[in-house]
């Protein structure tokens, strides 16, 4: 027997779908949001205490009307909540004429600062040595450079998605976490959901299943998409207010290559001890119920001996906690939001690519109206899924 049928299902409550099933609630649909595991946690993509994010995305201009959208959902979620969700910090992404390419870009100061300009963010230009006047933790080398934009800060992943649950069941919407789904069929009266529990009926069905949402894909788009394990660490600091974002950015380096990348967090007062860092691996992929999450010493000593130190003083070699987080990419490390290629009843996504969170409010709006309205406010014809088939 199948349970009520709801206007939307909604598959994965992570950072996208949790906004969608907020979005859809909040217009008075009927929905449903089935997750497996119990969000938020720490076993995907989108956990770690603080996420980046600024307005100007040199990922590419396609992204602007979504970073726009979600800092205005975030401060209605603030509002209507009571909670930070956002601490405004300011933002440093540092490079050199030497720098990897970073998502495709070959000079990643320059493209936000060209950004910036021609959308109106207020940005700075800092040498070496006015990055190190102002942020004095921080010890460029001679020729690097830095985009500076002071408007930008970090948001608190786990908090807006519990905040968008709690409000999504607040006004009407149904959660069911601890719950596998093992398939899907669309017909021409709705959608059927299967999970390991039970089976749902819907008009409409968001998949946002994150890293296991190959799983869901036609097989003839699976390849399109892998996962790669990163590494969070968190190392204790010599004075941690020195950290806290009225005092210290959040910083992008741009290493000579891929493994040079390296990050560093402002520490919320309210957030983890210690202070975040993170690097990227993008060659070797995993599978999400597979990937080893355990980081080891050897990982922890890389983090703080070849990225960190030659970086940043302040902090000691004492590692407080790591964590691993999945990166979900696509081949061009663009998001993905399209309908289903054999029906426009189920809308499929996997946004994040490394560069996601900060959009995922605003995605989640526009999922919504994929499967509510039939279309939706932006331009996303750079997400779709047609790129990703077996012969793109």
């Amino acid at each position: 027997m199948t349970a009520m049928h709801y206007d939307l299902i909604v598959v994965g409550l992570g950072a996208m779908g949790s906004a969608a099933l907020f979005q859809a609630s909040r217009r008075g649909a009927a929905a449903l949001g089935i997750d497996r595991f119990d969000p938020p946690h720490t076993l995907g993509s989108s956990h770690g205490d603080t996420r980046i994010t600024r307005s100007a995305i040199a990922e590419g201009e396609m992204y602007m009307p979504l970073i726009r959208r979600s800092n205005e959902i975030w401060r209605e979620l603030e509002a209507e909540s009571g909670r930070t969700l956002f601490h405004r910090s300011g933002g440093l992404i540092i490079g050199s004429d030497n720098s990897a390419a970073f998502h495709f870009q070959g000079d990643f100061v320059e493209t936000s600062a060209r950004i910036a300009a021609k959308f109106g963010i207020q940005h700075e230009i800092l040498s070496a040595d006015e990055i190190v006047r102002r942020f004095p933790l921080l010890t460029p080398r001679p020729d690097e450079r830095a985009y500076f934009e002071a408007g930008a800060g970090v948001l608190r992943p786990e908090r807006c998605i519990e905040t968008q649950l709690e409000l999504a069941r607040r006004t009407g919407a149904a959660i069911h976490t601890g719950e596998k789904v093992t398939g899907y069929a669309a017909d021409a009266r709705g959608v059927t959901v299967t999970t390991e529990a039970a089976s749902y009926r819907a008009d409409k069905l968001i998949l946002a299943a994150g890293a296991w949402i190959s799983e869901l894909l036609p097989e003839t788009h699976r390849g399109g998409i892998r996962v790669c394990r990163q590494l969070i660490h968190w190392f204790e600091a010599e004075d941690r207010s020195a950290f806290e974002p009225s005092r210290f950015p959040f910083v992008i380096w741009i290493g000579d290559t891929l493994e040079d990348f390296w990050s560093v967090f402002p520490a919320p007062a309210a957030g983890m001890s210690g202070v975040k860092l993170v690097t990227e691996q993008y060659h070797t992929s995993t599978r999400p119920d597979e990937v080893d999450r355990v980081v080891t010493d050897d990982e922890k000593a890389d983090m703080y001996h070849r990225l960190t130190k030659p970086r940043l003083k302040g902090l000691r070699e004492r590692s407080v906690h790591a964590e691993v987080c999945l990166y979900t990419l696509t081949r061009d490390e663009h998001f993905l939001i399209d309908y289903h290629p054999e029906t426009e009843r189920v809308v499929v996504t996997s946004p994040c690519s490394g560069h996601g969170f900060k959009h995922s409010a605003a995605v989640g709006e526009t999922l919504t109206q994929l499967a509510l309205d039939g279309g939706c406010e932006f331009d996303i014809s750079a997400f779709n899924l047609a790129r990703l088939g077996a012969s793109a």
